[in-house]
């Protein structure tokens, strides 16, 4: 009883941040002048977001196992080490997740994929469909983190210096979404390993 609670709580809670996107969001930032570029484009995204709900809801997702099925064994010359598949299972979505390794070498690579298809993946997909939509960048001496956008893909890519590990977070065909780590991986090649990923094959 309490994990079904928790459940009505989070899509509660999900529904009042996308109410509040197109609906008291979008008046209040009516009035600003100057300055609100990206407030402006905010509430554009929030009303495109409907839309992205609705398509999404009616669309079957794919289910674990056929996840897993398009899963690479290899990324070139990483092996893949492990995997796992349902960990988001707790949010009503599909998910899977891959780690990769080079043998006696420090690089690792690791992928999450989750399904944004579904009455509640859809609210997920519509909320990190925004993820690329901003351009920023900040950076400091232990990390660059800025908006790029790769082979038509917008992420937030975030690049620390000392590790020398990339991050990526980005949605793929406004339905998945993709959360990279290279470690020992300047983000040149960490964006070659999402090619190898060959993601078209999930959006077909």
């Amino acid at each position: 009883m309490m994990k079904r609670t928790s459940k009505y709580i989070a899509l509660l809670l999900v529904s009042l941040f996308f109410g509040s996107c197109v609906g008291e969001v979008k008046d209040k930032l009516s009035k600003a002048k100057e300055g609100v570029s990206n407030a402006t484009a905010f509430v554009k995204e929030a009303r495109k977001a409907e839309g992205r709900i609705e398509k999404l809801k009616s669309t079957t997702p794919l289910t674990n196992g056929e996840l897993k099925e398009w899963l690479p064994e290899n990324l070139g010359n990483l092996k893949r080490t492990g995997f796992k598949i349902g960990q988001a299972g707790m949010y009503q979505v599909n998910s899977v997740e891959g780690t990769y390794k080079m043998s006696e070498e420090k690089k690792k690579f690791k992928v999450v994929v989750i399904d944004g298809a579904g009455p509640t993946g859809s609210m997920m997909a519509a909320s990190y469909g925004l993820l690329g939509n901003f351009e920023m960048e900040t950076e400091d001496e232990f990390k660059h983190q800025q908006t790029v956008e790769v082979n038509g893909v917008k992420a937030q890519q975030t690049y620390k210096k000392k590790t020398n590990d990339t991050q990526l977070m980005f949605a793929y065909e406004e339905r998945f979404f993709v959360t990279v780590n290279g470690s020992d991986m300047l983000p040149d090649e960490t964006w070659g390993m999402v090619e190898k990923l060959k993601l078209e094959e999930l959006a077909n």
